[in-house]
């Protein structure tokens, strides 16, 4: 296993564990929405950027673009409450979304220019993350313990997406 792979494989799974981690928070009675979506959000774009600083030598910059992505909602989330309407969490998620997909689309690029059959791959997992977005923006009206349940199987499902491109990689790497 290559590298950049292997990056991506830890990448993936710290994302899984930390999913996973959110979505047993409420049963701790911690149930501050805002908090938690800054430290999801944080983290996922801290996580990303730690993973394109390994990866440098391979030109890829989708860590950097998603470490830009995370910054810009941050930013946002100090203007706009999030605690009081469910409506402008689902916002925010929803612009945070649009971004991580331009991200994803332009990922799908670089491997189309490789001539990776990846691209395809990258593709179908770009449209089940447009799709998983958008099913959670719709889901986010409710109680913030369920809220909180919503964000961390998104963010589960975005981490099983993310792990499917190294896995693939590795097993046409062995074929070969």
């Amino acid at each position: 296993m290559d590298r950049r792979t292997l990056v991506e494989f830890v990448t993936a799974w710290v994302l899984i564990v930390l999913a996973s981690f959110i979505m047993v928070v409420p049963l701790f009675w911690v149930v501050n929405i805002r908090l938690i979506f800054i430290i999801i959000i944080s983290l996922y774009g801290v996580i990303h950027l730690i993973k394109n600083f390994l990866i440098l030598k391979s030109k890829e910059y989708s860590g950097f673009s998603t470490a830009i992505s995370s910054v810009v909602v941050l930013a946002l989330l100090f203007f706009i409450d999030i605690n009081d309407r469910p409506w402008n969490l689902a916002l925010i998620l929803f612009i945070w979304i649009i971004l991580m997909s331009l991200t994803k689309l332009k990922e799908s690029d670089y491997y189309h220019d490789k001539k990776n059959k990846l691209w395809k791959l990258n593709l179908v997992n770009l449209i089940l993350f447009i799709l998983a977005g958008i099913l959670t923006t719709i889901n986010l009206f409710c109680e913030n313990d369920t809220q909180i349940l919503v964000l961390g199987f998104f963010f589960l499902i975005n981490g099983i997406l993310d792990l499917m491109d190294p896995l693939v990689a590795y097993i046409n790497g062995k074929k070969k």
